[in-house]
């Protein structure tokens, strides 16, 4: 018995390599989906792996509780190789014990009565039996396949019956343990493209559709250099200091628009329209102050502007500001330069009454002397009656 069960053994070894891949000259004996194109011809081709999983045995033509197991982890490794985009064939091939040769074998024994009640009693499993069951085996192993999810299109089927034994049928159990599915899966080469052109080639890489000439890790994907949460072939400032906040650009954020960033500004929140030092800290600005015509008097539309302004006083304080009244040519320089004085002492003596100590604020005219714009049109100057702050310490 021992030396049967050697012998069955080192058989199932030789023969297990070629149940499900066979050589060049095999061709389909019969698929279970009559439908399906009989195309084995990648089974010749060259692939990148060749599993060939573990004969799944059938007995009492239902499969054993130990094969279920094994199935289970082959249907796990498939999906595997699916989810990973990978491009596979998969092979089921169902086998059963060699056929007997009943008609030969009743004829030469059937004249003695011995051989007569052999016959009654012997092992018998004829041609077309054998072929619906290794059909049968075969197409269960299908029906497990496709309630996982795997496409048919993937799955070559065929019933191989008696033609290829794996054990010794001079016993029972021999005869019991040819009754099996062999499943292959072939996983076919992937060409080394790099669609992208980043230098990860396309199965390796994670990040497919990167922009040409993007900077990518080793996972094909674009990287972000200074950390800053925009990738690098967006990020408009590239450069970014570690740990700095950013916009949605990548730039340093300037939450008080005055062109210096707040990683760099010592005066986070300069009054709009202020020009600022390489700090961010505030230099000077023009008010546009509204007066009536030859008026010192600050018309009402002008007065949000002071209160702001006073608003920012009262939050720096250790800011001191110098108030300069300017007018357009029109009339005799001298009097402009007094109208421009008294324009500035307007605007000094609202914001005190908004609160600003008047220790902090200096006036000063300039009359006609520093025009922005051309005082031959209105609106030039519209532009020159103004009033100008200087900040200093």
């Amino acid at each position: 018995m021992n030396i049967i069960k050697l012998f069955a053994i080192v058989l199932l070894s030789t023969l297990s390599l070629h149940g499900a891949t066979y050589d060049d000259n095999y061709s389909v004996v019969a698929s279970q989906k009559p439908t399906q194109k009989n195309d084995n011809t990648f089974m010749n081709g060259n692939f990148s792996e060749i599993l060939r999983f573990d004969m799944l045995n059938f007995r009492n033509q239902k499969m054993e509780e130990k094969s279920q197991d094994e199935l289970d982890k082959i249907l796990k490794t498939i999906n595997e190789y699916i989810q990973n985009k990978r491009d596979i064939k998969i092979t089921v091939i169902g086998h059963t014990d060699k056929p007997t040769d009943d008609f030969n074998e009743n004829k030469i024994d059937s004249g003695t009565y011995a051989n007569s009640i052999e016959n009654i009693f012997r092992y018998s499993l004829n041609e077309n039996n054998s072929s619906t069951l290794s059909k049968d085996y075969a197409t269960a192993i299908e029906k497990k396949l496709l309630d996982n999810n795997i496409s048919q299109e993937i799955i070559f089927v065929e019933h191989r019956a008696g033609k290829d034994l794996a054990f010794s049928s001079a016993e029972s159990e021999g005869r019991e343990l040819s009754n099996r599915v062999m499943l292959t899966l072939y996983v076919e080469h992937i060409s080394d493209i790099d669609s992208d052109r980043d230098g990860v080639f396309d199965r390796y890489d994670k990040c497919p559709n990167t922009p040409r000439h993007s900077k990518v890790d080793k996972r094909g994907c674009p990287i972000d250099s200074d950390g800053d949460g925009v990738i690098d072939y967006k990020d408009k400032c590239p450069k970014t200091p570690k740990g700095v906040s950013t916009d949605k650009r990548g730039c340093p954020l300037d939450l008080d628009e005055d062109g210096v960033a707040d990683y760099r500004d010592k005066c986070l929140n300069t009054m709009r329209g202020f020009k600022v030092d390489p700090s961010g800290c505030p230099l000077k600005t023009t008010l546009k102050l509204n007066f009536k015509p030859r008026s010192d008097k600050i018309v009402s539309e002008s007065l949000s502007q002071v209160k702001e302004f006073a608003e920012f006083m009262k939050e720096h304080k250790l800011y001191k500001a110098k108030i300069v009244g300017h007018t357009d040519s029109i009339g005799k320089a001298v009097i402009n330069m007094e109208l421009s004085q008294k324009r500035a002492l307007s605007m000094k003596r609202a914001l005190v009454r908004e609160g600003i100590d008047i220790s902090r604020l200096t006036t000063a005219g300039r009359g006609e002397l520093d025009p922005i714009e051309s005082n031959r049109t209105k609106e030039g100057r519209k532009a020159n009656r103004r009033i100008e702050v200087e900040l200093f310490y």
